[in-house]
């Protein structure tokens, strides 16, 4: 289903959001999860979709380049079994870019309520993913396999029917 700009995205995004708030209970930290989650998918599926093996030959003469590093300081936090990068003021980031609450609210709840309140997919999602166990919400791959991708294409067509 797909309404506007309304799609996988965003039923990615409030899901992963939910499953943070189920396992942490904080609901600013879960808008910038859910957010970073939805992204980083969204990422991932494209440069599977655009990624072409190239080979070159570089010959007998092969430079190698050494480049020293600085140390630096990595924060992440553990959502079950996946490490996601926290910048220094606790959001959660892909590169350089921190996924805000705000950017949550614009990129997610913003476009939700363009087709349902967003309160009411928001209560659903929770209602959802209470139905399966902390060991499935705590793993990366069965969230994606069991919780998410059987819902990915209805979720919000199933709160319109009630």
């Amino acid at each position: 289903m797909r309404r506007g700009s309304v799609g996988r995205f965003q039923v990615m995004a409030l899901l992963q959001a939910a499953r943070y708030y189920l396992l942490k209970g904080d609901l600013d930290k879960a808008k910038s999860f859910g957010l970073n989650r939805a992204i980083f998918y969204a990422w991932a599926k494209k440069r599977t979709q655009t990624t072409k093996r190239t080979t070159s030959s570089v010959g007998k003469y092969q430079h190698t380049r050494r480049t020293t590093l600085e140390q630096q300081t990595v924060k992440t936090e553990s959502i079950g079994d996946e490490q996601a990068l926290v910048s220094d003021k606790g959001w959660f980031t892909i590169g350089e870019d921190e996924q805000t609450p705000e950017d949550y609210d614009r990129e997610v709840i913003q476009k939700i309520n363009t087709i349902i309140p967003y309160d009411e997919a928001w209560r659903k999602a929770l209602e959802y993913l209470r139905k399966f166990d902390r060991t499935t919400l705590e793993n990366q791959r069965e969230f994606f396999e069991k919780i998410y991708k059987p819902v990915r294409d209805s979720f919000f067509e199933k709160i319109r029917q009630g």
